[in-house]
């Protein structure tokens, strides 16, 4: 089962614990969210693009019109048997119809090409920002808001998605193209619309337009109201399903990820279980959002049914009476619909923008998550250290993120070429220590300053392995290219996983296919191959056996005898392999030297 967030501000109110933000604040961002690609360095291609997206949805509003006309045309000749009219009328249809196709390839080709450049950069800043001071670290250290990969692969995805006409951007440009859609289609209207006059007062008094087109004014601000009220919980429980789907699928990927700890434990009952609970909130979320579609479908199609038999109701007794033709009906019939589903743009769109602001509301949590740094107790200082001196820790004081105190440690001063071994009981905060000399641990209070010269590697207990073949693991972070086959294969040899030398470039899981030991003799020959001069160690053996680990500390100080070493072990012979003590007991820190065999 995934952990319960951190209580904080944002988790509460994605969770509806605590009252959402005001709305100026969520369309300040949902505006800066939609126009930050438009200023971005790749403005000229998003505004290019955009001018021709709107072009081209303007020009299909365009060739609606012309099929207005057409459409009158035609069913006129049909009633007055022009017949001579007939193959011209089929000729302009074909020409009409592949305007249309025209205009849906190219809208295709623009929409789908700037949905992926938008897309790109939207992504790219996003991970340019969560990578920036650890913030992905930290908000899942903190376990601030749930599941943000599925955030910026998933909510961004769709709300840049301009193919559907779903994103802000297209919801924008189809309000301009319905507003010029319902000023051509009421002109049209007012050829077969008959004036309405209203008595006030013993007077009579003409309104513009006609019955028509108020008709269609009143009808969609009916149904506007109407589909609002009814779609209302459409938008929380689309919110909610998106957090039971990511939940679920990172309950899977535990499981997937530590397969062979489940079948050695024989556990399977309990993560089914876990996994049925997490499918649980999506099945009960389910049925709330199924019932809440119903209402709003239900409402949409009687509103588009009514709408396409209204005008028939008002048009087919004049046609009766001799004053409007056949074509005329028809035409009025196709202008109405046009009309009101131009007015009615925002109940068509509706369903999509309740998407988009469950999308904008999940990105604006990633974004104050992101943004939300909090204030650094401990006074991290890089490259600030003494001459000679590779760490200096002052007036030191660890803390859980909650407050409460793991170490104080008043003065720790290693110099260069020492060897630490940091020991004490497991939860005393050892790791918590090396963090914070790594300036990950902000919680706290004093100052930790390191050396200035030279490099420095963090080695922890489980080895990151990225994506590739045996030898990028080896070389990581250089790149593969940088070191010769024959340098990597002397080192597989030396680590002891000459096994796999022929198998170095293959491409695999090499996290989930080496063992918890083999992965730490991994961890050595990438020491052995950057020979930093400060080595931080947090149980880097605890996988090897008694003889390995030995080797692995031999290793190390024969290739590198005048390195600074810094370690957590627990196995207390390799104690010896020191020169000074830090042992860690009852929140105290207390330092000794190691007498070392000459």
């Amino acid at each position: 089962m995934m952990p319960p967030p951190a209580n904080v501000e944002e988790t509460r109110r994605e969770a509806g614990l605590q009252p959402a933000q005001p709305a100026r604040e969520r369309f300040a961002h949902a505006w800066r969210l939609s126009t930050r690609y438009f200023v971005s360095e790749d403005w000229k291609a998003a505004w290019c693009l955009l001018i021709a997206y709107a072009a081209i949805s303007f020009g299909g509003v365009y060739t609606f019109i012309l099929s207005n006309h057409w459409q009158r045309d035609f069913f006129d000749s049909i009633e007055q048997r022009q017949s001579s009219l007939f193959v011209t009328l089929i000729f302009t249809f074909l020409m009409i119809a592949a305007l249309q196709v025209a205009f849906v390839l190219a809208n295709n080709l623009v929409s789908w090409t700037l949905s992926m450049r938008w897309r790109n950069w939207l992504t790219n800043w996003y991970m340019d920002r969560w990578f920036a001071r650890d913030r992905f670290y930290e908000i899942d250290r903190l376990r601030m808001i749930d599941n943000p990969d599925q955030r910026i692969a998933e909510d961004i995805k769709a709300f840049t998605n301009v193919t559907q006409g779903n994103s802000l951007v297209g919801i924008a440009v189809g309000i301009i193209g319905s507003l010029i859609s319902a000023v051509s289609f009421g002109y049209i209207l007012l050829q077969t619309s008959s004036a309405i006059v209203v008595p006030v007062a013993g007077y009579e008094i003409a309104l513009p337009g006609g019955d028509l087109i108020w008709f269609a004014i009143v009808y969609v601000l009916f149904g506007s109201v109407v589909i609002t009220w009814i779609g209302r919980p459409f938008i929380r429980r689309r919110m909610r399903e998106q957090h039971y789907e990511a939940d679920f699928r990172t309950n899977l990927i535990h499981v997937r990820r530590n397969g062979e700890q489940i079948a050695f434990s024989r556990t399977q009952d309990m993560e089914r279980r876990g996994l049925q609970g997490s499918f649980a909130n999506i099945r009960r979320n389910w049925y709330r959002l199924m019932w809440a579609n119903i209402g709003l479908s239900a409402g949409s199609s009687i509103y588009d049914r009514v709408m396409g038999v209204i005008p028939l109701f008002l048009t087919v007794p004049k046609f009766f009476a001799g004053q409007i033709s056949f074509g005329q009906v028809m035409a009025s019939r196709d202008a109405f619909t046009q009309f009101s589903s131009s007015l009615s743009y925002f109940v068509q769109v509706y369903p999509g923008l309740a998407q988009q602001i469950a999308n904008i509301n999940r990105l604006k949590a990633l974004d104050d998550s992101i943004d939300n740094e909090r204030p650094r107790g401990i006074d991290f200082r890089p490259g600030e250290a003494g001459e000679g001196v590779a760490i200096h820790v002052q007036n030191l004081e660890l803390r859980r993120p909650n407050g409460e105190s793991l170490i104080a440690l008043a003065d720790w001063v290693v110099r260069n070429g020492e060897r630490w071994v940091i020991e004490g009981p497991s939860g005393s905060g050892k790791t918590t220590l090396l963090r914070a000399i790594a300036g990950l641990w902000p919680d706290g209070a004093g100052q930790v300053a390191m050396t200035r010269h030279g490099t420095a590697m963090l080695v922890p207990q489980r080895l990151y392995l990225p994506l590739g073949s045996l030898k990028n693991a080896i070389c990581f972070p250089d790149r593969a290219e940088d070191h010769d086959d024959a340098t990597v294969a002397a080192l597989l040899e030396k680590v002891r996983l000459a096994t796999h030398i022929d198998d170095m470039h293959q491409l695999r899981m090499w996290q989930d296919e080496l063992s918890p030991g083999e992965q730490q003799r991994v961890a050595l020959a990438r020491i052995l191959l950057q020979r930093p001069t400060l080595l931080v160690l947090d149980e880097a053996t605890s996988a090897l056996d008694a003889d390995n680990a030995a080797y692995f500390y031999e290793a190390v100080r024969a290739a590198m005898p005048d390195a600074t070493i810094v370690s957590v072990v627990h196995n207390e012979k390799l104690a010896a392999y020191h020169t000074h003590r830090l042992l860690v007991h009852d929140r105290q820190a207390t330092m000794s030297t190691i007498e070392t065999e000459t």
